[in-house]
């Protein structure tokens, strides 16, 4: 039995190379670029990017705050 966090699709991109993997949120993409993996099958790009999204739950990263505030 399969939960909502394992699903997953994968969309190939136009403008730049690589893939976004969606998942169970519709507002999350995961960017898959072609030099992350050695196989570019759907299968293995939508499981690599499964594995980033967990991880990036687990051990969150800010790379940009942006604070519109009036000092």
């Amino acid at each position: 039995m399969g939960s909502p966090a394992g699903d997953f699709n994968v969309i190939a991109l136009d403008d730049v190379p690589g893939w976004a993997v969606t998942g169970h949120h519709p507002d999350v993409l995961t960017y898959v670029s072609p030099d992350e993996l050695e196989e570019h099958e759907h299968l293995h790009v939508g499981l690599f990017g499964r594995r980033k999204r967990d991880r990036d739950g687990r051990e969150p990263a800010v790379v940009h705050v942006e604070d519109m505030r009036p000092s």
